[in-house]
């Protein structure tokens, strides 16, 4: 009986083997095969190619060897031939629809062009209740292929015809969009904006892969004309409103979107909150004077206390530290005007928990602008305390007071402080800034080599900003402290770097030029001069600071700081010496000169802004890598 057994194992072990060595035989005369099939037609030796192929099909009749085999017959101008051996693909298969087109195809390519013609529109009018929207798609991903975008659009509306609930207007659109035809593209946004209003993000999302609204102010047209027709006739239908609002702001036109906004608002009786978002909106976009509009109309108009209200009041203040301060031309009597609005408003919220944001942009403006850094102290202890405080809010609070510890000099509280928030938030972005704030720590104190081990592990970091920060501040140490044969210029270079955040500029500047007065020729001196840039800056002397950019633009074209010192350079000239034609050239050098940089996303943006008023036709010509894509 066990030997029965054994022969019974060794006859299947036989036939296993027997079998894949079978399989494997004939996988790799197929793969032989279609390798020298692929060679003779890659070689224009089709009449060679063709026996391979022939051979193949009849042994594996798959679409990819039929599609090879069919592209043989037409290069050896085989029509008749091809045209069989599809015909006999379509009887084999249920609906077919890619050898149904690839007939098409074939009567085009022997010269039948209006038998190809007839024959599509065929297949389409043949097409009816008994065909699901599945096989409607499938043609029309067909025709799509051989960019026939005609039939692959009137194949879909049949569909729509047919079965309403198939939903191919955004499908449509898009092939219209394909074609340039902007009116037809836009009318079946809208159309299915009108037959399912929740598809709003969907169409948001298709539009500006067909509109560019900086460059097709037509095709803009037509979209507001038609968007505003639309809400005349459906003012139900709250999201045309969101979608002229969403136009409006793609065009950076926002005082158009905002007069809709206060319009949609009212009709919603929403109570503010369609205002209070695009506030909201407005900040993040920088356009602080209309936010601060947006925010007052919320607080002015809706009296009765709502969320809205009291958010607008917190967020206002907001707004407001951020216009002031980002232009650098603000007086310190905006400063104190600004503490005195954030005093009332702590005044009027009666409940700690709407205080605490308050609180805390009052402590900041306490401690970096007005200089009160005992009172700023105060205030965030005062948070800490809260006994209501979530654990990331804490954590945000324990960094801001490590950076008064910081304007104190009282540097390893503040490290304390960094890497009790890093250890409580390894892996979150709140961790990583203070791990890069304890690593310029060590930096600021002159530990180069801790501080540069800290900064390899933040070059991963899911925060763009603090890798990029993190790759920056270790290129400098990299460059111009290992590099050196001693290290003090390196820890002068960082210790005025602390002066300047601790405000003290004057010793700030001293301690820059005992580097300079030392070394003339040093390789810091392209970063020396960035870091009085920095302090002119500060001290809102922006003649100096011009001059200290210029110097680097002129003297140190191939290092580091060229494209950034060119960047600021234009901001300055846009934004503090209202000399906008000359920012205008600055933005222009910086895309033809650094294309590889940084700033060349933004710079486009701003040098688009300007090239109405100020560009040439030739220029933008002779030029074409300003249209870089984004």
């Amino acid at each position: 009986m066990k030997n029965h057994n054994k022969v019974q194992l060794l006859t299947k072990f036989f036939i296993i083997l027997f079998v894949g060595i079978m399989t494997n035989s004939v996988s790799y005369s197929q793969n032989t095969d279609q390798q020298m099939a692929q060679y003779y037609f890659d070689n224009g030796e089709y009449d060679k190619a063709k026996l391979y192929y022939e051979k193949l099909f009849k042994k594996y009749p798959s679409s990819t060897i039929y599609s090879n085999y069919i592209s043989t017959l037409l290069e050896l101008k085989e029509y008749k031939e091809a045209e069989k051996i599809t015909k006999k693909q379509i009887k084999k298969e249920r609906f077919g629809a890619f050898y149904k087109v690839k007939l098409g195809e074939i009567y085009e390519k022997s010269g039948e062009e209006k038998k190809a013609k007839k024959y599509f529109e065929g297949l389409i009018s043949n097409l009816g209740k008994k065909n699901n929207p599945g096989e409607y798609s499938l043609l029309c991903n067909e025709f799509v292929r051989l960019l026939k975008y005609d039939f692959a659009i009137k194949t879909l509306e049949k569909c729509e015809k047919i079965h309403p609930s198939s939903n191919y207007s955004i499908t449509i659109a898009n092939l219209y969009g394909m074609q340039g035809k902007y009116e037809k593209m836009i009318d079946s946004y809208l159309f299915q904006i009108e037959k399912k209003p929740t598809d709003i993000n969907r169409v948001k999302a298709f539009i500006p892969r067909s509109i560019d609204f900086e460059e097709d102010e037509k095709a803009v047209e037509i979209l507001r004309t038609k968007l505003l027709k639309k809400i005349q006739k459906n003012p139900e239908n709250e999201s045309f409103y969101n979608l002229l609002i969403w136009m409006f702001q793609q065009n950076d036109d926002f005082e158009s979107a905002y007069i809709h906004v206060k319009a949609y608002d009212k009709r919603t009786k929403s109570k503010g909150e369609k205002i209070y978002k695009f506030a909201k909106l407005c900040v993040s976009n920088k356009k602080y004077d209309l936010a601060i509009e947006a925010y007052e109309t919320v607080i002015n108009k809706y009296g009765d206390i709502n969320y809205f209200v009291i958010a607008s009041k917190q967020e206002v203040l907001s707004a407001l530290q951020r216009k002031i301060f980002s232009n650098a031309n603000y007086t310190q009597n905006d400063v104190k005007n600004l503490k005195n609005r954030y005093l009332s408003t702590i005044e009027e919220v009666t409940d700690f928990e709407n205080k605490m944001p308050l609180i805390e942009g009052l402590a900041y403006l306490e401690g970096f602008y007005l200089h009160e850094i005992d009172t700023a102290e105060k205030l965030y202890n005062e948070l800490l305390s809260y006994p209501g405080i979530s654990r990331k809010r804490k954590a945000l609070n324990k960094i801001r007071l490590a950076d008064i510890y910081m304007l104190k000099n009282e540097i390893w509280d503040a490290s304390l402080l960094y890497m009790q928030v890093e250890k409580e938030f390894k892996y979150d972005i709140i961790g990583f800034e203070a791990k890069f704030k304890n690593a310029k720590l060590y930096y600021y104190s002159g530990d180069f080599e801790w501080s540069q081990n800290q900064l390899d592990g933040l070059k991963a970091s899911t925060s763009k900003l603090i890798s990029n920060d993190a790759i920056d501040l270790s290129l400098l140490i990299t460059d111009n402290y290992n590099m050196d044969t001693t290290p003090i210029n390196m820890q002068q270079f960082a210790h005025a770097d602390l002066l300047i955040f601790q405000n003290k500029l004057s010793l700030a500047e001293k301690t820059l030029d005992s580097i300079t007065e030392r070394e003339p020729n040093h390789s810091l001196v392209d970063e020396i001069l960035f870091k009085k840039y920095e302090i002119a800056f500060k001290k809102q002397d922006f003649n100096t600071s011009k001059l200290y950019l210029q110097k680097i633009i002129d003297g140190h074209t191939d290092g580091i700081l060229a494209d950034n010192a060119l960047f600021k350079l234009a901001e300055l000239y846009e934004n503090q010496l209202n000399n906008k034609k000359e920012a205008f050239k600055l933005y222009e050098k910086l895309l033809f000169d650094y294309p590889g940089s940084l700033f060349v996303v933004e710079a486009r943006k701003r040098y688009r802004k300007y090239s109405s008023e100020f560009g040439s036709k030739e220029i933008i010509e002779k030029y074409p890598q300003t249209k870089i894509i984004e």
